[in-house]
């Protein structure tokens, strides 16, 4: 397994909003100060940030938040070129790099991703491309760049599977794919072990994943998952060693399932909202108002009540939330 010099601890932020649809970067950075502790990676614009549904001068200004930095400090960067096609994700890749270049005053690409802390670019197969000699040409397209890049096994959006072995061959083509994350579902790309030698490979958060991280079994580096959002030193014990799935896996595990119901903008991002509304107002959850979605929407309470209730029965709603 290969780390790179990169954090094994990864995620994709939340978006919060005010009630006019206005994007609320306060609010943000008091959940960042508190998840920065314990893990300094992101990929922006990512599923649990809306980045798939918001529009592309939201995605911009968030980008460019987290460029600057906040006042606690820096994260690592991965981001988002998520498209359907080889082509969209060639024009994304494009219009981060001249961002990265405008923002940091580099001339070149990759002086401007070293001087603002971005590793690489986050991509997936094309949408619906089952035939693997198709998925490799367009992956390959986008490779061609030459500019660091990671693939995400993404089927729940891109609707299909790439086969190891492919990963595998353009890694061993491309040099600059340096990172798998692998949300497949059956642990396809890290299982296979055929990449272990070639990228750092991250996981997602199907089920507990503690086997997978420790001891004979491990076949992951690290993590990039949603509920870092809400259980940062839960999943930094977890790497360490120190702690366990257990408890928070069980709140995670209820709340994404009543989430996933009746998304209001999807399942990643809901649970995780209702989530870290309980760890905001501790105690005092069901007296606040609802947390706001894409577009100034409320979540619904429901959803927070269930949050609070799975989180209460196992002792993790805070007596004092972070934000009051």
């Amino acid at each position: 397994m290969l780390l790179n010099e990169f954090p094994r601890l990864w995620f994709p932020p939340l978006t919060y909003y005010r009630a006019d649809g206005s994007l609320d970067f306060d609010r943000m950075e008091q959940m960042l100060a508190r998840v920065h502790p314990h893990c300094q990676g992101v990929l922006v614009p990512g599923s649990t940030g809306d980045g798939w549904i918001l529009p592309e001068a939201e995605q911009e200004a968030i980008v460019r938040r987290f460029l600057k930095g906040f006042s606690f400090g820096r994260f690592r960067m991965f981001l988002g070129a998520l498209k359907p096609t080889a082509a969209d994700t060639k024009t994304a890749v494009a219009r981060w790099c001249e961002l990265l270049r405008e923002v940091s005053g580099e001339a070149e690409d990759a002086g401007a991703m070293a001087a603002l802390g971005v590793d690489g670019f986050v991509i997936c197969a094309p949408n619906g491309v089952r035939d693997p000699a198709a998925q490799e040409a367009a992956l390959a397209e986008v490779l061609e760049l030459g500019l660091p890049m990671a693939f995400y096994q993404l089927p729940q959006v891109t609707g299909v599977l790439v086969e190891p072995a492919l990963v595998a061959a353009l890694a061993e083509r491309y040099p600059n794919l340096i990172l798998g994350k692998d949300s497949g579902g059956g642990d396809e790309l890290a299982k296979s072990r055929l990449l272990s030698r070639r990228l750092m490979l991250l996981r997602g958060a199907e089920g507990d994943p503690t086997a997978m991280l420790r001891g004979e079994g491990a076949v992951y580096d690290g993590l990039l998952l949603s509920t870092v959002n809400c259980f940062p030193a839960e999943y930094d014990a977890l790497l360490a060693g120190t702690g366990s799935f257990g408890a928070f896996g069980e709140v995670i595990a209820e709340t994404f399932a009543a989430a996933g119901a009746a998304p209001v903008s999807n399942a990643f991002s809901d649970a995780n909202r209702a989530m870290d509304h309980v760890l905001y107002h501790g105690k005092k959850t069901l007296e606040r108002p609802a947390p706001l979605c894409i577009g100034g929407r409320p979540l619904p309470m429901e959803l927070v009540a269930l949050a609070y209730g799975a989180m209460e029965r196992r002792g993790l709603v805070p007596e004092t939330g972070y934000g009051e």
